[in-house]
């Protein structure tokens, strides 16, 4: 038996005649900071996602390591372990932290190479030479008929990376029989780049060139790597709360839309139980119809930062906060140009309204700080000159708890968290990822 389960988003069971592995099983509702949820909504966990031997983590984000899941799993199935990559000396490994923090760590395998009788599992984690580095890339397959699936969860296109896997194919004499990787995207843009109230017609645009690009991505990387069939998965999700007024802007594609450009792609039905053979290069029954979002989406609880803090930090304390904070993220820039940050922070979150309701909401109130990523200058002295400047506007009680280190930056990014007005709309990689360190611990 080889066969791969589909259950939601970017978790899949694969099951072979020596073990079931569970790749990052996320039905949790704090995703993001409860700005996440699924749909469509799943009701029993347990029944769908069904036993299993281990469990395998691609990376630290929510929707792919989620505790909330893995406890309820455990409770119901038992203790598994839990196989992450090894990232080797030198090398933070962010997930390994995250993972011991919350108690798991006697579950831990790190290693990149594990076999079980005739199953061979290797880890390739996506080394671009940043300490940004999270994504990793799986592989399963049988030593004795040399079938193989490919797992790339959310890896960005990597030439490197891709060259590892297949050399990996070819000394393992392996070949992909199902390629598992993104079709869509996550992410802050572009609807939290632009009002939906005055400029709802450049979102429209904006949009579909996001959701083109990554079909782009997918095209080249199945070109890459060969593979019989493709399974197109990962970042299905919508905006719950406040926020899900954006969902309509996120250039988030539906699956089924590949199917006009991959027709050997597989839409394995929702369910749970819906399965693609690798031996015999079947699926057992796929999804025809596209999905209705609802235009807006409850949720059970508000967003973490608001229900974790019982008090509304000063403009004071908050600056006192960013202070301390850019001492850490300047040391560890790695951006080489003058790109500027301005911070706005407001305690009533209606006040999003008045932020939607102007273009260049900026021009109307003054930031609590300027500061420069360059890693060459002084952050808050070298503010003259610039290639970007990105005005961020933020709840005061989110500031506080990403400041503090209760939440993060980048699940602020990922859960669309913050408006931002970017001048000009131009985007660097170096200047996105200083926000990841912009915190006192």
């Amino acid at each position: 038996m080889f066969k791969v389960f589909y259950k939601y988003s970017a978790c899949i069971k694969i099951c072979t005649d020596d073990i079931s592995i569970l790749c990052d099983p996320w039905f949790g509702q704090n995703a993001y900071d409860g700005t996440w949820g699924q749909f469509p909504k799943t009701k029993n966990v347990g029944d769908l996602v069904g036993d299993f031997d281990m469990v395998y983590i691609s990376h630290i984000h929510p929707d792919h390591y989620c505790p909330e899941t893995i406890n309820l799993l455990f409770k119901k199935f038992g203790k598994k372990k839990i196989i992450i990559a090894d990232w080797g000396e030198g090398k933070p490994n962010y997930l390994e932290r995250k993972i011991r923090s919350d108690d798991f760590g006697d579950l831990l395998i790190i290693s990149n190479n594990e076999k079980i009788n005739d199953t061979e599992i290797n880890i390739i984690p996506n080394d671009t030479n940043s300490n940004s580095d999270i994504d990793t890339a799986l592989i399963v397959s049988s030593e004795k008929t040399g079938k193989a699936i490919l797992n790339i969860n959310d890896c960005i296109y990597n030439q490197s990376h891709f060259n590892q896997i297949l050399k990996l194919k070819n000394k393992s004499k392996i070949e992909f029989t199902l390629f598992c990787l993104g079709y869509t995207g996550a992410g802050p843009y572009p609807q939290t780049y632009y009002s939906p109230e005055t400029q709802e017609q450049i979102l429209i645009e904006k949009s579909n060139i996001k959701k083109n690009g990554f079909f782009e991505r997918y095209k080249k990387s199945i070109q890459e790597i060969p593979t019989l069939k493709r399974l197109p998965f990962a970042g299905k999700y919508i905006l719950k709360g406040d926020l899900s007024r954006l969902n309509k802007y996120r250039g988030v594609a539906d699956a089924l839309e590949v199917k006009n450009f991959d027709q050997d792609a597989i839409i394995l039905d929702d369910g749970g139980d819906a399965f693609f053979d690798i031996e015999n290069i079947c699926a057992s029954r796929e999804r025809k119809e596209f999905y209705t979002y609802p235009e807006t989406i409850k949720s059970q609880k508000d967003y973490f930062w608001r229900t974790s803090l019982s008090f509304t930090p000063t403009k004071s304390l908050l600056k006192r906060l960013l202070f301390q904070s850019l001492k850490r993220a300047h040391s560890k820039s790695e951006c080489t140009s003058n790109c500027l940050y301005s911070i706005y922070p407001y305690d009533d979150p209606k006040e999003i309204n008045d932020i939607w309701s102007t273009n260049k909401p900026y021009e109307q109130t003054n930031p609590i700080i300027t500061f420069n990523c360059n890693k060459d200058c002084n952050p808050i002295k070298d503010i003259e000159e610039c290639v970007i400047h990105s005005h961020i506007f933020i709840e005061s009680k989110a500031l506080f708890a990403v400041l503090s280190g209760i939440t993060h930056w980048n699940n602020y990014e990922v859960g669309s968290v913050f408006q931002v007005r970017r001048v000009p709309d131009k985007y660097d990689e170096k200047m996105q990822t200083f926000l990841n360190f912009l915190s006192v611990i």
